[in-house]
């Protein structure tokens, strides 16, 4: 659903929020050379309430699925999202028994305007390297790359690639811990098995309720 921005905040809020997050983009883990177990999640809300939802595959099969609910006490404010979303999808993969070895999120990590997206901002608290997997892009164009990719450029530096161009597309961006090398690995390795996944957590969670 399309969120309301609040009208106004705190210029002290915002600046103070602004820096954390960029403080949050750095690489800190590395991936396992195999991926086994990946985790989707996504969320739905109304004005106040958020339903979350976590899916976890293991070897291309759904193994475990999580839920979280609870109410937004911070507003949404453009640029922040992380601070609106971020802890209601990290508790749904907390709540996981078996930790996920990769998170993907319905957000961008990289290619976002202070390259600190909510994908990687809540990789970065969960400690598990994450990407992001949005619908369109939010910074930058789009380049020639490889059959079946473009890069995503922002402000000269390489943010992400996109796929399924002139069909279903999707910007695929570095969170924590990914660099673009292995976001490239993990698209032509994994690719299919995420948009599975991806599609499984955002059902899911339009068959919750918010009650």
């Amino acid at each position: 659903m399309k969120l309301r921005e609040r009208d106004s905040a705190e210029e002290a809020e915002l600046g103070f929020f602004a820096e954390l997050q960029k403080l949050i983009h750095r690489k800190r883990s590395s991936l396992p050379k195999r991926l086994r177990r990946i985790c989707s999640v996504d969320a739905r809300y109304t004005e106040r309430r958020a339903v979350s939802v976590a899916s976890l595959f293991e070897d291309g099969e759904q193994l475990a699925v999580s839920v979280y609910r609870g109410s937004f006490t911070f507003p949404y404010i453009s640029g922040l999202m992380y601070l609106h979303e971020g802890p209601f999808v990290v508790e749904a993969v907390r709540r996981l028994k078996i930790k996920p070895q990769l998170v993907c999120f319905d957000a961008h990590g990289l290619a976002h305007p202070r390259s600190t997206g909510l994908a990687t901002t809540c990789g970065a608290v969960l400690g598990i390297p994450s990407v992001g997997i949005a619908k369109s892009l939010l910074v930058g164009k789009t380049v020639s790359y490889k059959e079946g990719f473009e890069k995503v450029i922002y402000n000269d530096k390489v943010v992400g690639l996109m796929t399924g161009v002139g069909g279903k597309e999707r910007c695929w961006s570095q969170g924590y811990s990914v660099s673009f090398r292995e976001l490239e690995s993990i698209i032509r390795r994994y690719g299919q098995i995420f948009l599975k996944a991806m599609e499984e957590s955002n059902r899911l969670s339009k068959s919750e309720t918010l009650d």
